[in-house]
């Protein structure tokens, strides 16, 4: 039962986290979000890998924490770094409307999950409820912000959203469909950093 509350808490502050970031324009806090995000969701994990004894559950934690939580947020560092930016400029909403899109569609997951939910979920329903609210509020992120540093973080939050739900259902997906799936994730990020760069350097010149 303390473990069960724990890891609510855990998916609670990722929830906050992806509010957080549909309630600010700066795109270094952002990263640093979803940095904390990446974390908060490795911890939740590992609480279900001590719960059921899962080795693949041990697994997701340690490549959840080298990938998401250090190495896709730190070449996002470097690459904003490099092209002088911390301020999405233009959104098609404001920030006021993003927050409240962001409770609607955090109720509106509520709704969907005690429709459908099953209860073989890990810790219970609670989840899913999350992982569909922060998978539509990373969806929104995408859509109405311009700058593509702020739609790869909408990108990632959905990610994580999946990662989320499927360590939820699975109670751990194979190792070796984890280390892909974040493989090819990593190689698309510094794909989109080195657009990023193409970009700034066309713009400037």
């Amino acid at each position: 039962m303390i473990m069960e509350k724990i890891a609510e808490l855990f998916i609670i502050l990722i929830l906050v986290s992806v509010v957080l970031n549909a309630s600010s324009p700066f795109i270094k806090f952002a990263i640093k979000l979803y940095s904390f995000q990446s974390l908060m969701l490795a911890f939740y994990i590992l609480m279900g890998a001590i719960h059921f004894n899962s080795i693949n559950l041990y697994g997701s934690f340690v490549i959840t924490i080298i990938f998401k939580v250090v190495l896709i947020p730190y070449f996002l560092f470097k690459t904003l770094k490099k092209v002088q930016t911390n301020k999405e400029m233009d959104m098609y909403i404001g920030i006021p409307e993003a927050v409240v899109f962001s409770g609607s569609l955090t109720l509106l997951s509520n709704l969907i999950a005690q429709k459908i939910i099953k209860a073989d979920i890990t810790f219970g329903s609670f989840v899913f409820t999350i992982s569909l609210a922060t998978f539509l509020i990373g969806a929104m992120l995408m859509i109405t912000r311009k700058t593509l540093f702020s739609q790869i973080i909408g990108f990632l939050t959905i990610d994580n959203a999946i990662f989320l739900a499927a360590n939820s259902i699975t109670h751990g997906m194979p190792l070796l469909v984890e280390l892909g799936v974040l493989f090819d994730l990593f190689v698309s990020i510094l794909i989109l950093s080195i657009l990023i760069l193409n970009l700034r350097r066309n713009a400037t010149a």
